[in-house]
């Protein structure tokens, strides 16, 4: 067959011999951009010391392993058991290191710190999808650094025991509406949860479900669990994709832009509305107040910027805290004996005349580490908590390069038979000898004295944890004191197995689940209501 044929006069390729060229153009030329953007070995030999870890596949690396979030957790505590504390992943073009070990995390994201605390660069995430201005995703640096001392002014240790008479007043609103619509009970603890950190940032409640504000932080909150999960958008798993035409990559820009559009909008008039009655002297005592008054521009913080950090407190403390509280539901109905004994100490250190109080939590020592082995259970989100490193580095001979993604891979650490036996056993027995806060483990000198690591670790770990710790303890004593948790039953008398399947995303959100809650008796029922009634009546009082 000849070579080149002849159309109109001119001579050209025969079709036949182009499209055979093209095919080995193309996988060379695929080759040749992956080998130019992507770090390999060729170009830097110390890549040959990576940690260990699975086999992967051209181009994508482990990313199909992860594809489905329900079964990352299965995978991060698998991986660990075969590859030991530190093993790598490629997943897209991005190098991921996941610390598996108490030790591993002590070492590397509490004592190298400065190393290891940025973020990877997420075109679609952060760069368009949040205008550059979330802090969640911020890469590590002076912006960052200011905007965290703004968070700790909010949430640290003696701003948290002002927002106690808060937290006290929508708990007992919590455990009414447990009372009047207990089918519910999922809503209610998210409408909890919700409504304190809205108190706590903007002075706004959210009496209800229903309430128009509850709608507005949910999609914004549904917009950030969509484009967090790994592998959600291909310029965020390849970041130097983002220069190439977008209409290659399913024009991804133009649908960051538009989540842009919205959540701006959200947090936008929400600032802007709090700025108005700052003016106007009708606001509430809040945090956005106290910012506001304290000038953020002059420390370079325009109006956009300050909307994303007052929304992303609510963002950290909304949907976090109602995960943990739906879990511990699911859990209490799956091991009705921690339930029971928690009761039988409550009901010895409170009696039955009157709510737990925050008093109490001294004298409760099951409770209290009974909120530790819900956080160890099940960590708010199904990943890790990712970290991302400044510079290359070196550790137990492996080579770490700069721009890896590394895990807080709290899957591994705590479901580690060596560490926590049984480890799928909820046993709050664990935690007895763990008498203090969390936060006050965070920075143990020994690693293997840390209660969990669900709050994080180094120069990221969660502002919020004095909070949340709250939140979680009053809510699960009173829950506790005045309900009985079981599974539910059906028609036909037969037990209904709440499932333990998690809902699609970032995080550890269980999937709506069926369940029965009832009041021990009528006078724990008279108490919670005369209890929210008097608070109803009073309102929420600051000491």
């Amino acid at each position: 067959m000849s070579a080149t044929m002849r159309i109109s006069g001119v001579e050209i390729q025969h079709p036949l011999r182009l499209a055979a060229a093209f095919a080995i153009l193309l996988p060379l030329s695929l080759l040749a951009i992956y080998l130019l953007t992507i770090p390999n070995a060729i170009k830097d030999s110390r890549r040959r010391k990576l940690p260990p870890g699975p086999a992967g596949l051209p181009f994508i690396g482990n990313l199909l392993d992860i594809a489905d979030s329900e079964v990352v957790r299965d995978k991060a505590r698998e991986w660990h058991q075969k590859f030991g504390d530190i093993f790598y992943t490629k997943i897209g073009g991005t190098d991921y290191v996941w610390l598996s070990s108490p030790k591993a995390v002590r070492d590397l994201m509490d004592k190298k710190s400065a190393v290891y605390s940025s973020r990877a660069p997420t075109p679609f995430a952060q760069d368009v999808a949040s205008g550059g201005k979330r802090q969640l995703f911020m890469q590590y640096g002076p912006e960052w650094r200011t905007l965290r001392k703004t968070s700790h002014s909010l949430l640290n240790i003696s701003s948290a025991v002002r927002y106690q008479p808060i937290q006290d007043f929508e708990s007992k609103q919590l455990m009414r509406d447990l009372l009047d619509t207990p089918s519910d009970f999922y809503q209610h603890n998210r409408r909890y949860s919700s409504s304190v950190i809205m108190l706590v940032t903007y002075g706004y409640r959210l009496p209800s479900w229903k309430h128009p504000l509850m709608a507005k932080i949910y999609t914004v909150l549904d917009n950030l669990t969509e484009m967090t999960a790994p592998g959600a958008h291909v310029v965020d798993s390849f970041p130097s994709l983002a220069r190439w035409p977008q209409w290659l990559l399913g024009n991804w820009r133009d649908q960051a832009e538009k989540v842009f559009t919205h959540d701006s909008k959200v947090y936008l008039g929400l600032w802007n509305r709090l700025k108005k009655e700052v003016d106007e002297g009708t606001a509430k005592e809040c945090f956005v107040k106290d910012f506001y008054l304290q000038n953020p521009e002059k420390h370079g913080i325009d109006d956009l910027l300050a909307a994303y950090t007052c929304g992303g407190l609510v963002e950290a403390g909304s949907e976090t805290t109602a995960t943990t509280l739906n879990n511990f539901i699911l859990a209490m109905a799956i091991f009705p004996g921690v339930a029971q004994k928690a009761q039988q100490e409550i009901d010895q250190v409170v009696g039955s005349t009157r709510l737990p109080s925050w008093e109490d939590e001294a004298n409760l020592p099951y409770v209290r580490a009974l909120v530790k082995e819900v956080l160890r259970w099940r960590p708010v989100n199904k990943f890790g908590m990712p970290h991302c490193t400044s510079e290359d580095d070196w550790y137990e001979g492996y080579f770490i390069p700069k721009g890896s993604v590394v895990m807080l891979n709290w899957w591994a650490i705590h479901y580690d038979p060596k560490l926590f036996p049984n480890p799928e056993t909820f046993d709050p027995t664990r935690f007895l000898g763990h008498t203090q806060p969390a936060a006050d483990y965070i920075n143990a000198n020994d690693p293997y004295k840390r209660d969990h690591f669900t709050y994080g670790a180094g120069r990221r770990v969660c502002p919020g944890v004095h909070v949340a710790e709250r939140s979680l303890y009053i809510n699960i004593v009173r829950t506790l004191w005045g309900f009985n948790i079981n599974k539910a039953i059906d028609a036909a008398g037969n037990v209904k197995e709440p499932s333990q399947t998690m809902v699609r995303g970032f995080l550890s959100v269980p999937v709506e689940f069926e369940i029965d809650i009832k009041p021990r008796s009528t006078g724990h029922e008279q108490i919670v209501r005369e209890a929210f009634a008097k608070a109803d009546e009073e309102g929420i009082v600051f000491r």
